[in-house]
């Protein structure tokens, strides 16, 4: 009798521990995926965090340039001819602004657009990783 206990104990005690590694392998399959989901959602995140960061930087980058000519252009020698330069730059800048005042409006009006999509696409992504 006590026999007979200890081999049914045996065999249960046998189907437990499989049980139990099931159970661990399932959730460490579980624990796999769902860790690269969230390193697949990091790495898209990431992705668009660089684009961004590279065209706030190009258009940075861009304006200085600017800046940096006209600072050369004006040397002592060559005063006079920059002189008139500048003038007939103003005059063009102006004439430019004027055309093309509407076009910067909506230049800019969809710069702030894409801005804010981008912040609500990016707000969305680490609002989906964090929870």
């Amino acid at each position: 009798m006590l026999g007979q206990i200890l081999t049914e104990a045996m065999s249960h005690i046998q189907l437990i521990t499989a049980g139990l590694l099931f159970t661990v392998a399932v959730l460490e399959l579980i624990h796999i995926g769902q860790t690269s989901r969230i390193n697949r959602k990091l790495s898209r995140a990431g992705r668009w965090l660089q684009r961004y960061l590279n065209t706030v930087f190009r258009e940075e980058t861009e304006d200085e340039p600017d800046r940096t000519e006209t600072e050369r252009r004006t040397s002592p020698e060559k005063k006079e001819q920059a002189e008139e330069q500048e003038e007939t730059e103003v005059q063009l800048e102006a004439a430019q602004l004027l055309k093309s005042r509407q076009e910067e409006n909506m230049r800019v009006s969809l710069a702030h657009k894409k801005n804010k999509k981008d912040e609500e696409l990016l707000d969305s992504v680490l609002q989906e990783i964090f929870n």
